[in-house]
């Protein structure tokens, strides 16, 4: 699936953007703000170099701390929005620079009262249809389920990258986390039991896994054709052998070869 850029009407595949682990927890972090995802992805553009891209990475942190700032949703929304006018007037005056912390917009949630009723509205209004919604339960749920166990965090975490392709046949928000049970399942049978070892080959078969094109919902058995061979455990030198072992060998060996000789003469 390809996004094509509304201004300079580049391309891209989704699949690219959930390829590595940021990109996959950006997406979800995003679909679950509810009415703020549009002001909170134009914050984060507050903070690109003009000389380069906002890295997942760098995204991912930013959006986490504005959510950890536990301001109010009601007054958090109006302040990103003023935050981001502010800026980009900034910048088309030719003194903006990014932003580089949250200061400039907790000093605007501070000025900023809750919104009258008809403005609620409006922010109800702008959130996303009931289908993004029903996808981002889904998507909830399956952190949720992902959470204290290496393996379930890892399947979690592709197939919320799966789940937001909206492909053909994927698991309704209410049976998501059954289907990532039998996922588990499946993966454990083939073997996938060792964190240091398996978790970064689950990691390489989603990304295998999400760069094939897809229109349906694949089942298990497609990520297990992804996983690459376990390495080659390190063979083990045998140990070096001191003078002293040596020295008995050779006297055992000379003994036995003496009693060999005996043998034979009588």
């Amino acid at each position: 699936m390809k996004l094509r850029c509304p201004c300079c009407h580049a391309s891209n595949s989704l699949e690219a953007f959930t390829a590595d682990k940021a990109g996959r927890e950006l997406l979800v972090l995003l679909a679950q703000s509810g009415p703020l995802f549009r002001p909170l992805v134009a914050y984060l553009g507050c903070f690109r170099p003009a000389s380069r891209d906002l890295s997942h990475q760098r995204a991912l942190k930013l959006a986490t701390e504005v959510l950890a700032l536990g301001i109010d949703p009601a007054r958090l929304v109006p302040a990103l929005e003023e935050t981001t006018a502010a800026m980009r007037q900034k910048r088309a005056d030719g003194a903006g620079k990014p932003l580089t912390n949250h200061n400039y917009l907790k000093r605007v949630a501070e000025n900023t009262a809750a919104p009258a009723p008809a403005v609620t509205e409006y922010v109800t209004q702008a959130s996303p249809p009931a289908s993004t919604g029903k996808r981002a339960q889904g998507l909830a749920a399956l952190h949720q389920w992902g959470q204290g166990d290496w393996l379930r965090a890892e399947l979690a975490d592709g197939l919320a990258a799966l789940l937001t392709l909206g492909l053909d046949g994927a698991p309704a928000a209410d049976i998501v986390c059954r289907t990532a049970d039998i996922w588990a399942l499946v993966v454990g049978k083939a073997g996938c039991t060792v964190e240091q070892t398996d978790r970064p080959r689950i990691t390489k078969a989603f990304t295998s896994l999400l760069q094939q094109p897809h229109k349906r919902w694949p089942d298990p058995a497609a990520l297990v054709a992804q996983l690459p061979r376990r390495p080659e455990r390190q063979k083990l030198e045998e140990p070096p052998i001191s003078e002293a072992e040596r020295a008995k060998g050779l006297k055992q060996l000379k003994e036995l070869r003496e009693k060999l000789a005996r043998g034979m003469k009588s």
